[in-house]
């Protein structure tokens, strides 16, 4: 017996980090949303980072709050924005 698997998104939002005529294939993807899953609704919530070769994916673990996930992304865009800082320092 098929099932019809449903989606309802609340937040998405998906980037291209190369230009259109780079071979390279960089993209960040953010996505908020239920999703229906063998055993029934739940939610979805996760941060996925691409490239060529790899891919990370951050998700919000059902031992995880909103609240502390929402922590993690602040930790890493803190550490990001370090790193930018820092090589913006060593280009000049």
């Amino acid at each position: 017996m098929e099932r019809d698997y449903q989606r309802n998104t609340f937040y998405k939002s998906e980037k291209w980090l190369n230009p259109p005529d780079s071979p390279s294939t960089g993209s960040i993807v953010c996505y908020d949303g239920m999703v229906d899953y063998s055993d029934g609704p739940d939610r979805c919530v996760f941060l996925e980072v691409a490239d060529c070769h790899q891919k990370i994916r951050l998700h919000k673990a059902h031992t995880d709050s909103l609240d502390s996930f929402v922590d993690k992304l602040r930790a890493m865009r803190n550490e990001i924005d370090g790193f930018i800082n820092h090589l913006e320092q060593i280009k000049k």
